[in-house]
């Protein structure tokens, strides 16, 4: 069946559906004599029908040929399209309201709703109604009023909806917002008392930064009471109606503009581009640095470890900031993945003993504060020590469960799959990410050649020397993980081995204590490595390629020699050095290591 035809076909069962729900509601037993979820084919239509809950008039289908031609004009989900049919709305174009005040509300719902995508109840819920205030001078000023499920907005359209609504208070010349200093004191403290007394915000600002909103925001941000519980202080306050808790308030200021500042200041940015008259938001520039100072002071007091803090009980910890043996970030994605849902390998889920799980939420140190996470088979799993000695990857469920009872130490968690979307949708900049196979093939193809992914070690040195390309991520290691000292130690304890079947290393109980540094480094390399009663065996696919790395070939009986050269290397980081020794180019296989900890649980 081709696809037109399979669309079609939905089509009309739909409406042969809604057909006999209409006759079922004419019979008059229900409530209501007519169906109540109206059919959308478009997202203007969504938009329309949604806000035509509360607003009848509005389900006109000029409007919605109205969104389309504005889509038309400024491009699909643009902001543009939110602040022009806000606009046209508010000025009655197509309709007639009560007033020009219900105007401007219907206008302010319909744009929010076009940037919730017309599925959520913030539109209707969210915003709950647009209040005027007098300032000093007893000139009329906006101030919209929120209440809890503006959250289901997200923080970034819930502090664009006050772009908006500024933007319609300029247009129709009402006056600014003059807060007086009890009110500033009373946003700040009702923030502070919101996390600590009802909930944790996602993101809770500093009392420098919402100081500096509440002073500087041209509109008042008011909200209904949501919690029996009176602020403590800066109460009975002329122009806040309530002295109790706001949810709505809260969340429009902290999670909503302080938390996305810097991408409200793009689309200011981009917006006046095209025209639109926005003049009273230069200052969100001077926030935004502002955060930025911040942010450095925090990094360098506390090390920026921020999702590690408000830490519940029995929800571990699973790396810190940038620490090595971490997720390691890689970036891609697969079909059961998207915007904050990432993949780890099911060994990792396993090897965790199964903290981790499908829909396991993650606190996590960038590019977002949390995810979902899914699974992916294809990317690398954990690196495990045994009790005894030996260090291997693992790469499957079945595996882990094999020898989990032996697991001594998770010394690299596994690879974290992260689309870059996320990196670009959070404003955050693209970090280094591991050299994989992915990469490997692009740059081999880019050179002329083709291969699959998966290719053994004589395969690998033969592309690498036809095309001049890096050498195969699987037969590299993570030298940027290991000291100088610790590379000295290794290269000591190799020269004293054995090349037969596979590569032999002395580990007698007399040796230990001479050789468990190097031993040591072989783990932080990720070189999988067997302990047997006196020795520890490297097969012989990796020992070739660990030698490789060092410039040595394999079958060369002078290797000893050439390994106590090594030990006169000048001091450099290893890698580096490793670069200067092996015949093509070694990447950085560790990339960037990304801390976690345990958000929601998800119960198996």
């Amino acid at each position: 069946m081709k696809i037109n035809e399979y669309f079609e076909k939905l089509k009309i069962e739909v409406d042969r559906h809604y057909m006999f729900a209409e006759e079922a509601r004419a019979v008059g037993i229900d409530p209501v004599s007519k169906v109540e979820v109206a059919q959308a084919s478009s997202l203007a239509e969504k938009v329309v029908g949604l806000v035509s809950t509360l607003y009848p008039q509005v389900n006109d289908k000029k409007i919605v040929n109205r969104i389309l031609d504005l889509e038309k004009e400024f491009g699909s989900l643009d902001p543009g399209v939110s602040l022009k049919i806000a606009e046209e709305i508010s000025k009655e174009k197509f309709c007639k309201f009560e007033s020009h005040h219900q105007a401007i509300e219907a206008g302010i719902r319909i744009a929010l709703a076009y940037m919730t995508l017309g599925v959520v109840s913030s539109p209707i819920e969210g915003f709950v109604q647009l209040k005027l205030n007098k300032t000093s001078k007893g000139e009329d000023y906006f101030a919209p009023f929120y209440s809890g499920p503006i959250r289901s907005a997200g923080g970034t359209e819930a502090a664009f909806s006050l772009v908006v609504i500024d933007y319609l208070r300029e247009l129709f010349g009402y006056s600014k917002y003059d807060p007086s200093d009890e009110e500033v004191k009373r946003g700040v403290h009702e923030c502070y008392e919101y996390h600590e007394r009802v909930t944790n915000l996602q993101y809770l600002p500093s009392e420098e930064e919402l100081t500096f909103l509440m002073e500087n925001l041209p509109i008042q941000i008011s909200g209904d009471p949501s919690e029996k519980r009176e602020v403590y202080n800066h109460k009975d306050l002329n122009r806040v109606e309530t002295n109790f808790i706001r949810s709505g308030f809260t969340l429009v200021i902290a999670e909503g503009m302080a938390q996305k500042a810097p991408k409200i200041l793009k689309r200011i940015s981009k917006l006046k581009e095209k025209g639109f008259k926005l003049s009273n938001w230069d200052w969100l520039e001077d926030f935004v640095k502002l955060q930025k100072k911040l942010k450095e002071k925090i990094k360098k007091t506390s090390g920026g470890a921020t999702y590690i803090q408000d830490i519940v009980a029995g929800r571990p910890v699973f790396g810190h900031p940038g620490r090595s043996g971490a997720f390691r970030l890689r970036y891609g994605r697969c079909r059961n993945t998207g915007y904050s849902t990432l993949a780890l390998n099911p060994a990792t889920m396993a090897a965790t003993k199964d903290f981790i799980a499908i829909g396991t939420q993650l606190k996590i140190e960038k590019p977002t504060k949390g995810c979902t996470i899914a699974s992916c088979d294809t990317i690398d799993g954990p690196f495990v020590k045994l009790s005894d000695g030996t260090a291997k990857y693992l790469k499957s469920v079945q595996e882990v469960e094999n020898i989990s009872e032996k697991i001594e130490e998770i010394i690299y968690l596994g690879d974290l799959l992260v689309p870059y979307g996320d990196f670009i949708n959070r404003n955050h900049p693209l970090t280094k990410p591991a050299y994989v196979e992915q990469y490997w093939q692009e740059e081999l193809k880019k050179a002329g050649g083709n291969s699959s992914l998966k290719i053994n070690f004589e395969k690998a040195l033969e592309l690498s020397d036809k095309f001049k390309v890096p050498l195969h991520p699987s037969f590299i290691f993570y030298w940027t993980e290991i000291n100088f000292e610790e590379f000295t130690n290794l290269l000591n304890w190799i020269s004293k081995g054995t090349i037969n079947e596979n590569f032999t290393l002395p580990y007698a109980e007399k040796d230990i204590a001479k050789f468990e540094n190097g031993k040591r480094a072989l783990e932080l390399l990720g070189c999988e490595h067997e302990v047997t009663i006196e020795n520890v065996v490297i097969k012989k696919e990796n020992a070739k390629a660990l030698l490789f790395n060092l410039g040595i070939d394999y079958s060369d009986e002078v290797f000893r020699n050439k390994i106590s050269k090594l030990n006169g290397l000048p001091k450099k980081a290893v890698l580096e050095t490793i670069n200067d020794l092996c015949k093509f180019k070694i990447k950085n296989k560790a990339g960037t290591f990304v801390g976690a900890r345990m958000g929601r649980p998800e119960i198996q």
